[in-house]
């Protein structure tokens, strides 16, 4: 990308890493940490260009941070993935042999070249299996090239096989000559405690909503305002936002993105700002779409209140919100609220086949959960309800 920079996006971790360049006490063992979709990837690739870049450059307002140039040969195959000391391990389908888990490998590869924020298809069962892990520890044996610093990147951890995992520890334990190890995973803690105390972690936070932005319009064509919205609806995680701008999947995962936001605005922001939302996002011709979102709703209100009571992620609804559905959990631990907060979704939806309002009914279902839910009142509130 022209303008986009990963590393000024991620300006903390990229600190801390150029820092560490320049100092000439680079680890041999990182472990990037953070949601998928916010740069790790990226991340990764970009110091792998800094490690072997014939001419660095220099950040004209702090002198401590440098950049690959991105125009030597060995920038511009880094950045392509075709560097001869860049190598990656990927989480893959399940495969027959060698030569298939290759294949699927190189598929992973092309995907991330397109596009290095897109996240995983996770809709079939993946993992890293322990022949990757074994066939990289072989070519780590043999000294990269002169004036090469090899690069070795362990794309999401948490689906590494407990043999690949002993592998890995193997490696870890005894790092190569000029090499450096990367890992990634979202959650750190799931990974063994002696790879933890082996690498450096280095946090990876959400995007500013800005560089989503700037990236979306740049590659994707997108108007302002349409950027704007899927970067707001992402809150950061730039990987949700392409798959909202992806035809194939756009439409469900940015209803649904959408849901989510206005379901948060009802229990964490005034009702005026939760009202303002409505009228903003939703389409009132579309009755199947204010069904959909009325559904949303009771799967959201289910999982907060099953998470409320018993702290468990395992039987969530609502996978790929649990981050969410944990930080929203705290107004559902009563279980009188959640009995009618219930009883009023299911009225709603009872009520839209009658050729009822749509803008109406849902401004007046927002107003009733708050009341429901005791979420904190306003003035707004008070009329409506009577109060």
């Amino acid at each position: 990308m022209s303008h986009f920079s990963i590393a000024r996006a991620q300006h903390k971790a990229w600190s801390i890493l150029s820092r560490s360049f320049r100092a000439g006490r680079v680890a041999s063992t990182y472990l990037f940490h953070g949601r998928e979709g916010v740069g790790d990837w990226s991340l990764a690739v970009e110091f792998a260009a800094l490690l072997n870049c014939e001419q660095p450059i220099g950040d004209g307002d702090d002198s401590s941070i440098s950049y690959p140039c991105g125009e030597c040969r060995q920038c511009r195959t880094i950045r392509a993935l075709n560097f001869e000391g860049l190598q990656f391990v990927v989480p893959i389908r399940s495969h027959k042999n060698d030569s298939e888990a290759i294949d699927f490998t190189n598929e992973v590869l092309e995907q991330k070249r397109l596009e290095p924020f897109k996240m995983l298809d996770t809709s079939s069962p993946i993992n890293i299996p322990i022949s990757l892990a074994r066939r990289v520890k072989r070519s780590t044996s043999i000294r990269p090239a002169a004036g090469v610093t090899r690069v070795v990147v362990f794309y999401q951890m948490e689906k590494m096989r407990q043999s690949s995992t002993d592998a890995l520890l193997k490696l870890i334990e005894e790092p190569p000559a000029d090499t450096v190890i990367i890992l990634t995973a979202e959650k750190p803690d799931a990974l063994l405690p002696t790879i933890q105390s082996r690498a450096q972690k280095i946090r990876l936070e959400r995007l500013p909503e800005l560089a989503v932005i700037e990236y979306l319009q740049e590659k994707y064509d997108l108007t302002e305002t349409h950027a704007q919205l899927l970067a707001r609806l992402s809150e950061g995680v730039l990987g949700r936002a392409i798959d909202m701008a992806q035809p194939e999947d756009g439409d469900e995962s940015s209803r649904r993105a959408v849901g989510l936001l206005l379901f948060k605005s009802l229990i964490t922001e005034p009702a005026p700002a939760a009202l303002s939302q409505i009228f903003e996002l939703m389409d009132f011709r579309d009755r199947g779409a204010a069904t959909e979102l009325v559904r949303l709703w009771q799967s959201l209100i289910r999982d907060c209140a099953m998470y409320a009571q018993t702290g468990a992620e395992d039987d969530l609804v609502n996978v790929d919100f649990t981050n969410e559905i944990k930080h929203l959990a705290v107004p559902f631990a009563n279980s009188n609220a959640v009995s009618a907060a219930v009883t009023t979704l299911k009225k709603t939806l009872a009520d839209f086949p009658r050729n009822v309002h749509i803008a109406i009914s849902l401004l007046a279902l927002a107003l009733k959960l708050r009341s429901d839910l005791a979420v904190p009142g306003d003035s707004i509130d008070q009329e409506a309800t009577g109060g």
